[in-house]
This record gives C-alpha cells, structure tokens and sequence, in this order.
C-alpha cells in the first residue's frame, strides 16, 4: 500500500499543473448562430480580490448543451441544465415529483375531459436577455419532443395533442390526447423557444457551442474547449434568491491533475465521470479532506441489437447473437473496477439507482451470459453456415455494422470489444465511431415514410417488428445493426419504457407522426400493456400491475433487443473550503443546489 501511495503522489505531481490553467476567460457570443443574447446580464469574468469564485475540476468536458438529445447526454452538461434551465416540477431524493416555486405558482389539472393540466408561470420570471419565460417555450419542447429523433423519453409529450398560451402567456394549458399520470414529469430544462425556434442548425445543433441564455441562478459566460475551461457566473437578472457565490469556474484535467489540485487547493471541488480504481487510490493518496461520493448517472450503458436492421430483424439471428455476447466480459471493461461495478442493471426498465429496482434478468443463458451452442443452432436454423471464413448464407457473409458515439467513452470502447466478441464468433464485424448528432438523429433516425395504423384518422410511424418480434420487411433502413450507446434511465419508469420499448403513440391524423425509438423495435403483444403502464394511477409507481411488468420484462429480455450492461457513476469531492454540495439525485445531479454552495476563505 505504501508502494501504491508513493506512486501516486509521484504521478500527481508529475502531470499536475499540466492542465488545470488560471486565466482570465474571454466573453464570446455563445453559439453564434444564435448572435448575443439582446440584453446581456451585466457582470464581469475578470478575477478580483472580492470575487467568491469556485474551481470545479472535471475530467470530461465534451458535448453540447441540450439536456433532451442523447447525443449530449453527458454527465457535466447534464448537471448545468439544473443550473440554467428553468424546470416545471424537480425529483426529490425518495422518487416523488414536487412543483418548482422558482418557476410556477401553480400546476393542476383542470379538465378531464379532455385531460387538461393548467401552469401558472410566475410574472417576473425571465431568461436573462429579459424575455419573458411563457408559453412559447412550453410548446416549443412539447413540439421537439415529440417529432425529434433521438430524443430523451418523448412518449409523455407524444400524448399532448395542444399547448394553449393564455393571460400573455403566463397560463398555459397543455391538452393531452388521453389521462397521463406522469404529466409532472414534462417540461423540465425549459429552452429558449425565442432564440431557438429560428437558429441554424435549431434543435439539433444551435446550443453545440453554449447556452445563449439562462433560467436560473447561473448564466453561462465562456466555454473554451481547447483551454478546457468552462466559466458559469451568477445571473443578476434571477428573479429568486440569488446564489452565494459570484462565480464558477470549470477546468477540466487528467485525474491525477484534478487530485492535486484539490490537494493544494487549486479547486475546491471535482466530478470524476468515469473513475475507476486508479481514481479512488489517487484520492486516497492524496488525502484532500473530503469523503467521495458516489452519484449515479441517470443512463444505463446498454448495448442495442436493432430489429430495424436487415439481418438482425430475423429473432433467430438476433437472439444468436446476444448468445455470442460476453455481457460479463462488457460490464467488466466498462466498469475498470470502479464504483459502476455495484451498479450492475438486471432489469430492462429500472436503472440499478431507481427505489423500486429488482433484478429481472434470467439466471444463466441468453442474453446474460455467452451460449455458443444456442448460437450455432439459431444460425443454422435461419440458414447460415460456418464456412472457413465464418457464418455465411447463399456465399454472403454473416456482417454486422457495430456502432457508439465517437469521443464518449466507454462507449467506443465497449463497441470495439462487442466487435472483437462477434469477429471470434465468426461474424464479421464493422466498427464505427460517429458524430453523435448524425448517429443518433440520423443513423438511428425514422423511416422517410409513415403509415396510417390502427384506425381510419390515426398515424403511426413505420416499425421495424411490428408483431411480437417477428421478422417483417422494411424501409429506410439506416445501416447500423449494433449501437452502444446511453439508455436514459431515470424519471418516470413507465415513461422510460414506452419511448425506449414502445411503438410511437397514435396521434390523429392532423399531427405529424412521433419517430420510432432508437432500435425501431415495435411489438403489438407488449404495447396494450406498456401504454397501460403509461396511464397509471401512481406517476411515481413502478410499471403496473405487478404481473404485467413481470410479464413485460420476461418479454423483453427474450427478444433481446436492448441488454443493459450497467449504471455509470461519477464520483463527486469536495474539499473542506466548499459547503452546501449535495449529490442530488440522478436526474438532477450533484450541481442543482450550486446556488446555496459557500465559499470559506
């Protein structure tokens, strides 16, 4: 231990300072498609004696700043949204939804018939370029997420048929097309309609570079990615309590860089995104006065077999390979040892972190543990045979497209070893890393066409299985079979499980047709009882009945169409001149209460 301790300290101080670096930020136009904000808040990122500013170290800072795409579902730019995004309703720590006093004065619903929920937005609440937070930009999310591909848990909002601005927009009624329970689970991270709505690149790519405005007690002053420097400062035109400290200063470094200065007092805090051993003995090492805490991310790592791809719409063909899968070996990799090994997911619906979670996953055999000859006999079975270069059928090869995210690991990491599993098991195997706006909102995007479903003036978007996993042809298909990638794992469950497992919801014909989820996978068996679970009386219940959700994952974890590997945790420390910094819960994370943070000289 000594040995190890030494090492430590002696790598700490050979890589710190490398990266962690004060200056004085420069104040560019975030996003600059967007242009300025109309109205600037007045304050200044120069350094002074009296400025109470605090350091935050982070080891990744990679992404956008949407909190509703999965393309940047990180952890830092997940936790700013609590910061700088107004929200509707907050999560406590127990799991219950509770109406947020900073931005609502009230939220009820109204009228059953059609179900109705009405929300008083405060009068001086505001962004800080003084527009008015109002009803546009209720029905601006509602609208993106509803028709945008790649989208956080879309299935509540494609059950609103209406967004009604009233009183100048301060009341707004959201109409749905049938009763949602989880409806206090819409409209959190509110984004600016009035920037948005027109920007180049909008939903997809407009807030790449930064948040042009805020909602909240922080506003966004610099993000500078080759510096590795992010800059919140406190927004003076906040109509609630303003927070305790003038500043906050993001620096990203390698671990050990991080450790150090948190050791010499160079930050006053750290969030370590993806800690491992190595992490852990670091802090230990480098003794900074503060116990670590573990925060889980509100994704769970899962490794996608899409029904919309040619080859692996066949259930034979996809449930061979799940069989060929090491998903112990997976979990092993991604988790290097660190506090994500005790959050191993055994359930297709509940992240590991969630109150009411149980395993579901079956003891032994696909797709939980590797079966070669279940393998052998499904691909024989849909008519493949193992030649001396692998599985081939009529002189075509078995070959599969394997795809993450590039510059967010582990997921590259783990695509590469899915790849390597399969190449053993004679199955060609084709890496690729792409961009993640264009893996997931194109990639994995919808079919081109849409099909009337299940009634003369109803629309649906075209599924890839359409009836209990059963192989059926197809368009639009996109070209990645397999895709590693962030399952959104937090909120409400039932929700989850209809944007993530469910077909797109009927919507009249007046309304363009919601995407398909990310794996295209659309089973007619399950659905009567996932939009069941949508309905359900407890928005904070696991899915119901009891016999139903036992009967839905069973289904599911057959179909093997999503295996979940495990829920990554970040680890947050804080040294003893910072107090206030709670972990928060998964959804919000461990920056919700940075307004209440103090500084201790």
């Amino acid at each position: 231990m000594r040995t190890l301790r030494g090492a430590c300290r002696v790598l700490a101080a050979l890589i710190a300072g490398t990266v962690l670096v004060a200056c004085a930020p420069q104040r560019p136009s975030l996003g600059s498609s967007l242009g300025p904000p109309r109205h600037p808040a007045t304050s200044s990122a120069a350094a002074s004696p009296n400025t109470r500013e605090v350091v935050f170290g982070v080891d990744r800072l990679v992404g956008g700043f949407n909190p509703h795409t999965l393309a940047d579902l990180t952890p830092v730019s997940e936790a700013l949204a609590s910061l700088l995004l107004p929200s509707a309703f907050h999560q406590t720590p127990t799991g219950q939804w509770v109406l947020d006093r900073t931005l609502l004065t009230s939220a009820e619903v109204t009228k059953l018939e059609p179900f109705t929920v009405t929300y008083r937005i405060r009068h001086n609440a505001q962004w800080s370029d003084i527009t008015p937070i109002a009803a546009e930009d209720f029905g601006y999310l509602a609208e993106q997420m509803r028709t945008q591909p790649g989208v956080v848990n879309s299935a509540g909002y494609q059950l609103i048929d209406q967004v009604v601005s009233r009183d100048g927009g301060k009341t707004v009624e959201v109409i749905f097309l049938r009763p949602y329970a989880g409806w206090r689970t819409l409209f959190d991270h509110l984004l600016p309609a009035h920037l948005l709505k027109d920007a180049p690149g909008g939903w997809r790519t407009a807030l790449d570079a930064g948040l042009p405005v805020s909602g909240g007690p922080f506003t966004m002053t610099s993000v500078d990615r080759s510096r590795g420097e992010m800059v919140l400062e406190r927004n003076d035109r906040y109509w609630d309590i303003p927070a305790q400290v003038d500043r906050i200063r993001f620096r990203q470094g390698s671990e050990a860089a991080l450790v150090e200065a948190l050791h010499t007092g160079g930050a006053q805090g750290a969030l370590f995104s993806r800690p491992n051993a190595i992490t852990e003995s670091l802090l230990r090492a480098a003794n900074v006065g503060g116990s670590p805490t573990v925060v889980p991310q509100p994704v769970v790592v899962s490794v996608l077999l899409r029904p919309a791809s040619p080859v692996l719409r066949d259930q034979r063909v996809r449930t061979a390979v799940a069989a060929v899968l090491d998903r112990p070996a997976l979990i092993a990799t991604g988790v290097a040892s660190g506090p994500s090994a005790a959050l191993r997911a055994d359930s297709e619906v509940l992240a590991p972190s969630a109150p009411d979670y149980h395993a579901t996953a079956p003891v032994t055999g696909v797709p939980v543990t590797p079966d070669p000859d279940t393998a052998r006999r499904l691909l024989t079975d849909a008519g493949y045979a193992r030649g001396p270069a692998g599985w081939e059928r009529v002189g075509q090869p078995l070959r599969l497209v394997v795809a993450a995210a590039a510059d967010r690991e582990p997921y590259g990491t783990l695509a590469a070893r899915v790849a390597d599993q399969l190449r053993v098991a004679g199955i060609d195997a084709e890496l690729r890393e792409l961009d993640p706006d264009e893996l997931y909102a194109s990639m994995l995007g919808p079919s081109a066409d849409a099909v009337p479903a299940r009634g003369e003036n109803a629309q649906t978007a075209t599924p890839a299985v359409v009836d209990a996993g059963l192989a059926h042809p197809g368009r639009g298909e996109s070209g990645v079979d397999i895709v590693v990638l962030p399952q959104p794992a937090a909120g409400h469950p039932a929700t989850a499980l209809a944007s993530w497992s469910g077909c797109p919801l009927v919507v009249p014909a007046r309304l363009a047709p919601a995407p398909p989820n990310p794996a295209g996978f659309c089973d007619l068996a399950l659905q009567p009882m996932i939009e069941r679970a949508l309905t359900q009386d407890d928005p904070e219940g696991p899915v119901p009945p009891t016999v139903e959700a036992a009967q839905i994952e069973s289904a599911l974890w057959r179909r093997a169409v999503t295996i979940p590997l495990y829920q990554p945790a970040s680890l947050l420390i804080t040294t003893s001149q910072l107090s206030g910094v709670v972990p928060g819960t998964p959804l919000e994370g461990p920056f919700d209460d940075a307004a209440r943070w103090q500084l201790r000289r």
